[in-house]
């Protein structure tokens, strides 16, 4: 099988929940986590020291693609993008891709605020994590009706005329959604290609970003590409410590 496209998961009930998370907590040292976003309080499971992720890596696992843990922990980038889903983004009834979804959090809040969502992720443990935190914080009829989840490496997408006849969940989107996903160069032209060939002619793309150098230059690329972009900062607060969060808003020319 094609590995950009791998497998299309559905939701847990709430009894294979707790199996779920009896698989997470014997295979990862795990931790509760609750977030207060727009006045709506979310209960996260979440890796409890992702360093030792890091230095529990295969090294030949890392040299394969270089993957790290990223997915493992809460960041302040996710918070702002959920935030934005709650409060300010028009997404009711939409149809909405997360990409590398992590935890989770954007798209729940995504799915909460009344959009159809797919939260992707390249990495089956993260895919898990994610759909035990929609369990724990969504609606049985909202998950049921609502939510998808899509193990996806969109650094290598098969051509549309192959995913839409594959895989119809693919189909293209009215927002695609992402937090801290812009970190390396090699992953910039395939994200544009995901924009291109996932986002609607009409559809906006929302990215955050913790204003590293890297994302600006990922931003100056859009525009060298003929995206529209408008970017703006927001404060964000996570364990007591305030950070600056870019958020991009990006349309097709």
């Amino acid at each position: 099988m094609n590995r950009s496209i791998l497998q299309h998961l559905a939701p847990p009930s709430l009894q294979s929940a707790d199996t779920l998370r009896l698989h997470l907590a014997t295979k990862f040292d795990v931790v509760d986590k609750d977030v207060l976003i727009a006045g709506t309080k979310f209960s996260l499971l979440k890796v409890r020291d992702t360093n030792k992720l890091v230095d529990a890596i295969d090294p030949e696992t890392f040299a394969e693609d270089e993957r790290l843990p990223y997915w493992a922990d809460i960041w302040t980038s996710s918070l702002e993008l959920a935030r934005w889903c709650l409060e300010e983004a028009d997404i009711k009834g939409k149809r909405v891709l997360e990409l590398g979804c992590g935890l989770g959090l954007p798209g729940i809040a995504a799915a909460k605020a009344g959009a159809r969502v797919v939260l992707s992720d390249y990495e089956q443990d993260a895919l898990d994590f994610a759909r035990y935190n929609a369990v724990r914080n969504l609606s049985e009829e909202i998950l049921s009706s609502n939510v998808t989840f899509l193990q996806l490496d969109w650094r290598n997408l098969l051509p549309s005329h192959l995913w839409l006849s594959h895989l119809p969940a693919l189909q293209k989107f009215d927002m695609i959604i992402a937090a801290d996903v812009v970190y390396e160069r090699r992953n910039f032209f395939p994200l544009i290609d995901v924009l291109t060939k996932l986002l609607k002619p009409d559809g906006i793309a929302v990215i955050t970003e913790p204003g590293r150098t890297i994302g600006e230059y990922f931003f100056n690329l859009l525009k060298e590409e003929h995206f529209h972009l408008a970017t703006s900062k927001h404060n964000v607060e996570l364990d007591g410590k305030r950070s600056e969060v870019t958020r991009a808003t990006i349309r097709n020319s």
